[in-house]
């Protein structure tokens, strides 16, 4: 049942949010070492190889669950717009500035510069603040997508998917093998792609088939990306180029997979609002957005190091354990960062 109570809320909505953000965090932290190919000890380097075929889903998984949660819902134009606009723009303009400043060594005058409102138009501010764009381009369509579902067909739906994985996901394995797919097709984008697939999702009965056939293609999806990492770093010599072709090939098997098993085990539990767990579980999927805009700056001085200090190198502890004990500090002191931040009126609005 995907119905909300006046005294329960969907735990697997809550669980997905909280697990693709914690592989967030997780990626950016082990890509201190995958980066690093025979500039760390080959068993230092499995070790992160090992945990990056694990967490390779969770931006697509976000896209699916927008999707799954958008698409089939009809309401006005201009409510849609003003609750779901406020709560993107805003914390991107925030964050844009923030990390501007951050990088350009507290400079707060450079933030009245043409370069900050060029970086900014052009997505250049700091690598993880795509993901805003990328969320209010797919916004942006919504609408329009709506009113084009409720009319389409089963067929209609099942053509579309079928060409999106010829032009995207299949001509990028093919590019891989050295052959080049020249016809463009101009509605069919990775990001489009995951978004859609979360409406198809919601319209298709999951039967326990299904559910099995998931759980064997997540596997076979870490198990190939764990080993096509290493061939292709291995061949190129560096971790760069193919290596990310592979990770978003690999994601369209793994992520929608991954989406439904957990929606499997998980939504067949409800949580009490009023309950402990159930209000820890929600704080933190309320959290997620927070967390993913908060972690970069934390992980920055983890990286860097503080009075001589560096969590994440090889000298100091192997990334066995890491890059499990530095996710964890990160997400926990980005979620008591946001927890703050939620309190105060005007800054709760940066972290939605």
């Amino acid at each position: 049942m995907d119905n909300i109570t006046k005294n329960n809320r969907l735990l697997w909505i809550d669980i997905i949010r909280i697990i693709a953000i914690i592989a967030v965090v997780a990626i950016h932290v082990e890509d201190s070492f995958i980066f690093y190919w025979n500039k760390i000890p080959l068993t230092d380097w499995w070790a992160s190889n090992i945990y990056n075929g694990f967490i390779r889903f969770p931006v697509p998984i976000f896209l699916i669950l927008s999707g799954y949660l958008l698409l089939d819902k009809q309401e006005d134009d201009k409510i849609f717009f003003s609750k779901r606009f406020s709560k993107v723009v805003i914390p991107l303009v925030a964050w844009s500035m923030i990390y501007w400043v951050f990088k350009n060594n507290y400079n707060v005058l450079s933030l009245f510069t043409a370069n900050f409102v060029q970086q900014l138009f052009a997505n250049k501010i700091y690598f993880h603040l795509y993901f805003l764009y990328v969320i209010i381009g797919l916004y942006l369509i919504t609408p329009l997508l709506r009113r084009i579902l409720v009319h389409a067909s089963a067929y209609d739906v099942r053509y579309y998917l079928v060409l999106w994985l010829f032009f995207v996901p299949i001509s990028s394995l093919l590019g891989l093998l050295g052959y080049r797919n020249g016809i463009p097709l101009v509605a069919a984008t990775w990001d489009f792609g995951f978004f859609f697939i979360g409406y198809v999702i919601k319209k298709t009965r999951i039967t326990k088939k299904i559910v099995y056939l998931s759980s064997l293609l997540v596997i076979v999806s870490i198990v190939v990306t764990i080993i096509g990492t290493y061939y292709l770093t291995g061949r190129s010599e560096n971790f760069y180029g193919s290596v990310h072709v592979l990770f978003a090939i690999t994601s369209v098997t793994y992520s929608p997979c991954l989406f439904i098993l957990i929606k499997a085990i998980f939504s067949r539990f409800s949580v009490g609002i009023g309950s402990a767990s159930g209000k820890l579980i929600n704080a933190i999927g309320r959290a997620t957005m927070g967390i993913y805009l908060v972690h970069p700056m934390l992980l920055h001085f983890i990286v860097h190091g503080v009075s001589g200090i560096r969590l994440l190198s090889v000298k100091v502890l192997s990334p066995i354990v890491s890059i499990p004990l530095v996710t964890f500090l990160l997400v926990v002191l980005s979620f008591i960062i946001v927890l703050i931040l939620q309190k105060v009126p005007l800054l709760k609005k940066i972290v939605p």
